[in-house]
Formats: structure tokens, sequence, C-alpha cells
């Protein structure tokens, strides 16, 4: 674990307020809420801001102001260089204009509360369920937050160019996290330099990085020392999913090299800390009964398992979802042994509500809810699922799809997000599946008829919406 002060894009000079030795005129030395930007003068386009929030005032620091004979910040004068700043609207149509003037010269510096390269989003209808929206993505540096209206409340972005390579090193999996004691944070995966060798589509290596409630980067996690002392402290996580108790209790996961029968696999493992130390891990590998539940539609020797969700239950215990064996297992985890107590394979159900290469499996009571991506059906074609369970055996007693049948054609081929909420329900897309077929969703809310009340779309084509698709996008009240 290490402390961080700010993430922010790579193509900024992020350097301290205090390391300016000598200030000048000629360009303008800004940090905005913690991310710097060094702009020369006169400033002839539009800069692009990284990050942005309308639930606080910005904080805007000129480190250079000294230099210049008069600066303002959308009309506000500045107290020792700084100023707090009301943000009504984040959109592409809302700039801030600092004016400044020094050695006989003057100007302005345009800056724009949405960076120009965003994915271009369109937004229909109202959100009904009290909360906001959390997107994340596969492959853009890219986390949101928007309201019930659609209107972006918070975002970062680090712009790069995207290309077919398999580079799956987006920024996954952000929201709302709520302390024991109360205290509100967020976080989201981001990938690690250090570790972009080990990358292969569907692993991202990297950290999770923690913010406070004012979204400020405060830390990041990566692996510490594994009970049985094989991975090393540092190591990268996988960004799959981070279950999140207090800033010292958490649970991540990561995929780990090893060989078996000669052959190298990627072990799925997962390590719950409390207060610096490892209190409990669980490797795959140790469970040779997951090797024999390899479904028929992947059955990938390499990445055989593939989590990428957890939950800890009522009862202490943790449910997590196989993607690649279309599996969601109950772990015992209260007395450390680490057992599997049950597993429901998705390929042994009724055709009605079989599962295959799911998502964001969730237990409520008796009902465990999925986002079923459906890779497997013929058509392919994604389904919300809601299966009766009983919770100590893992017999699935009965299920149903509840998408509606009008949206029943479009298919997701891997990400997504099944979210209720009360009487209303969310779907967070994922990645576009078919070229063919309709691929322009990101979220859409239900309420309890079916009816999609609020939708959030792509607005390009088949390859830019698959290249702008989400790993998920929940709601978090």
């Amino acid at each position: 674990m290490k402390k961080i002060l700010l993430l922010a894009s790579s193509a900024l000079l992020l350097t301290a307020c205090d390391n300016h030795p000598e200030y000048s005129s000629d360009k303008l030395s800004l940090v905005i809420n913690g991310a710097s930007y060094d702009i020369a003068l006169p400033a002839e386009q539009p800069v692009d801001l990284t990050t942005l929030c309308t639930e606080f005032d910005a904080s805007v620091e000129i480190v250079n102001a000294s230099a210049f004979k008069s600066i303002t910040v959308d009309g506000q004068k500045l107290k020792n260089g700084k100023c707090s700043l009301p943000v009504p609207e984040i959109s592409k149509d809302k700039q801030i204009l600092i004016t400044w003037s020094a050695a006989g010269t003057e100007g302005t510096v345009t800056l724009n509360t949405l960076h120009s390269l965003m994915p271009e989003m369109a937004v229909s209808g109202q959100g009904q369920a009290q909360g906001d929206y959390y997107l994340s993505h596969v492959w853009q540096r890219l986390v949101i937050k928007c309201d019930n209206q659609g209107k972006i409340l918070f975002y970062r972005f680090e712009p790069r160019t995207i290309i077919e390579t398999g580079d799956d090193s987006g920024w996954w999996d952000f929201k709302k996290h709520v302390a024991e004691d109360g205290t509100v944070y967020y976080s989201y995966h981001a990938n690690d330099p250090n570790f972009a060798e080990r990358l292969f589509m569907g692993y991202d290596p990297g950290m999770r990085v923690l913010m406070d409630d004012h979204y400020n980067p405060i830390d990041t996690f990566h692996l510490l020392e594994s009970l049985n002392g094989e991975i090393a402290e540092g190591e990268p996580l996988d960004g799959h999913d981070f279950y999140f108790f207090s800033p010292d209790h958490y649970i991540v996961s990561a995929y780990i090299r090893r060989t078996r029968h000669n052959q190298a696999i990627f072990a799925c493992y997962l390590q719950e800390v409390q207060n610096g130390q490892v209190v409990f891990d669980w490797w795959s590998v140790d469970h040779p009964e997951t090797v024999e539940w390899t479904d028929p539609v992947f059955g990938l020797e390499r990445d055989y398992m593939h989590f990428n969700c957890v939950q800890v239950l009522p009862d202490g215990e943790l449910l997590c979802s196989l993607r690649h064996e279309s599996t969601v297992v109950k772990i015992k985890r209260s007395d450390k042994s680490g057992d599997i107590i049950w597993a429901i394979h998705g390929y042994d159900l009724p055709e009605d509500y079989a599962f295959c290469g799911q998502h964001y499996a969730t237990l409520h009571g008796t009902t465990l809810t999925l986002f079923d991506n459906g890779n497997g059906h013929t058509p392919p074609a994604t389904r919300l699922l809601k299966l009766r369970i009983n919770p100590e055996t893992g017999e699935v007693l009965s299920g149903e799809n509840i998408l509606p049948a009008n949206d029943r054609v479009y298919f997701t081929t891997a990400c997504g997000s099944f979210v209720p909420m009360g009487d209303n329900y969310v779907a967070g897309w994922g990645i576009p599946g078919l070229e063919a077929g309709p691929h322009d969703r990101l979220v859409t809310e239900y309420d309890a008829a079916g009816n999609e009340i609020f939708g959030i779309r792509h607005t390009g084509s088949y390859q830019e919406n698959f290249f702008n698709g989400s790993y998920r996008c929940v709601k978090c009240q």
C-alpha cells in the first residue's frame, strides 16, 4: 500500500506547488482539484480539464499568480493565488475563463469543463430509484458519475489512443463505498505501468485507487505478501471487483500464474486485508474440483476460471462469480478454510434460466440476481436473471429472465451489471457483442413494469461503441 497525492494524465506536468524556484508570466501554472496544468501563454486554444466535480466548489490555485499584474478566474479574484470556484455544470458547452495581464500584455485562457475527447453519450428519460450512476470503461481511462437526469457530477479522464490490440487497460469498477463508521469513499481500478507486460485480454494488472468523499485520491492498494509467502508485497491486483469494509479492511483479487500438468494457467487469488495484515486468502488451484467445471462454451486452459465479482454474505461467507466456468460459488470464509460450500453451474440449469459467461452475481436473501451475458445461447442474447435458491445448499428452485421482451435481442459479449433497486432495476450493458444487432447501450433503468425510464447510450459506430464499452455501470445510493 502506498499513499498518493493525485492521479492525473501523464500528459500533464505534475509539479508540486512549492517546487517552482522562479515564476514567469510566459505560462500559467494551474492546479484544479489536484490536477496540474502548465499552459503556455498566450493560449490560442481551449485547454481540456481532466477531472472536475459539480458537487463541491473546485479548488483553484495559480502557482505563479505573483508573476501577473492581475488575474481572475470566472471573474473571481485570487487570495494568495487561490480561490474556490462553483461549478454548476460540466458539459462541452460550459467553459471556465481565466483573464490575465502582465508586463504590458493581457489575454484569456479558456478551460473546457468537459474534456473535448470524451466519448459522446446520449441521455433519455429520468431515473427514479434514489442514487447516482457510476460508469467505468474497459479500454477508456475514464470514470463518470451521473445523476438521475444524466448530468455529469464528476469525471476523471486520461485520454489515450485506443487500438485493437487487446489492451484492456482502462479504469474499471468505479463505485461508491460507505465505511462501517458512515464515511463515504469512492474507488476504481487503474492500470499500473510497472506490470504492463503481464496484461492479457480480460486482465488489467494494476492497483485500486481509493478516493475520499471529495474525489481526491488518498491511497492505492496492491497485494500484500500472501500467507504462503508465494506472492510478494506490491504485486498487481486484478480489476474486476473490490469489497470494502473500511480503508484498513478490504478484499481484493488477482490472477496468479501457476503451472498445472506442465501448462501455464492463471489461478484466481483472493486476499482479505485488515489493519495491514492478510487475514484470509484463497487460491482456486487449492480446490481441484474447480478445474473440472470448465464450461463447454469457453474451455479456456490458461484463464480457466476468470473471477469477476465477490460479495460478503450475512453469514460471513463469500459469493463469487466465475465467468469462464459459468459458475457461481459460495466459499467458506468464516473458518478460514476456503472450502467450497456449493456451486451453481449455469449450463446445468433449465434452458429458460441457464446462464453462460455471467457477471455481477449478487445474493439478496433467497434471490440470486446476475447479468447473464448469454455467450452460449443460440442466438447469443443477454438476460437479467433472478434465481430463487436455497442459500444453504445452492439448490436452484426456480428462475426467470426479467429483461423486457423487446430488449431480448441485445447481446453483451463481456462485462455488465444488474442492480435491483426497490421495484426498479438497472442494467449496465458492458461491451457490445454483435455488429449486426443493437450495440449502443451503456445503462438502462427500468420500472417495475419493465418500462425503460432512463437510458445512456453511445452515439458512434459499432467499432467506436465497442472500444467505448463500459466495464460496469452500477447505481449506488
